[in-house]
């Protein structure tokens, strides 16, 4: 893992996808024929996806879900509404810690983190630039707090969700904010929040 470890680094630094070459003097390889090699195997075992290479560049190279969790991160998938909705929005290999009883489930469902934007959910202690850990849950129970997918994914929200009848409600816990009432078959929840990381404040 010490390839996908250099990728990982390289990642959080900003410093895009290092040479076959850099990447063999970082973890003691000599022949870039041999990083070549690893890289295919990250790639097969699904721990990267490796994308077509622009003319006279490097073929960019993207750490998946579960290589950020073979080495201890936890993905940033994008932002989330904490209001009406917000439109999903990916944020590109951008990874952060969290202890490792956090990041396997026993279960086998995967956990990822979206950055919240808005107030509507301050009852519920998720304010504007928090961090939720996201567990996929296709069915989770009435008060969960859900990231539900709305008008075939062009909208993502973080709200409490009830079932009534053929409609789903979607409540937030902001008295500012309205209840959303949608017909059934026009949301799709994602997963259900396990747990709010507050930044630090500036």
């Amino acid at each position: 893992m010490k390839i996908l470890e250099v990728l990982a680094r390289a990642s959080r630094e900003g410093g895009g996808v290092p040479a076959e070459r850099e990447i063999g003097h970082a973890v003691g390889l000599k022949s870039s024929q041999t990083v070549h090699h690893h890289l295919l195997a990250l790639e097969k075992d699904g721990y990267v996806e490796r994308g077509e290479a622009p003319s006279r560049k490097r073929r960019p190279v993207r750490i998946t879900a579960k290589g950020w969790e073979a080495v201890g991160k936890v993905p940033l998938l994008g932002r989330i509404a904490a209001g009406r909705g917000l439109e999903a929005v990916p944020t590109e290999d951008e990874a952060y810690s969290l202890p490792s009883e956090l990041l396997v489930t026993g279960n086998g469902k995967r956990r990822y983190l979206l950055r919240s934007v808005g107030d509507s959910m301050v009852g519920a202690r998720i304010e504007d630039g928090d961090m939720l850990l996201v567990e996929e849950d296709e069915e989770p129970s009435d008060g969960d707090v859900v990231v539900a997918l709305l008008r075939g994914g062009d909208e993502v929200t973080v709200k409490r969700l009830y079932r009534e009848g053929e409609t789903v409600r979607l409540k937030p816990r902001n008295g500012d904010h309205e209840d959303i009432l949608v017909p059934a078959d026009e949301v799709r929840v994602q997963g259900r929040v396990v747990l709010v990381v507050h930044p630090p404040r500036k």
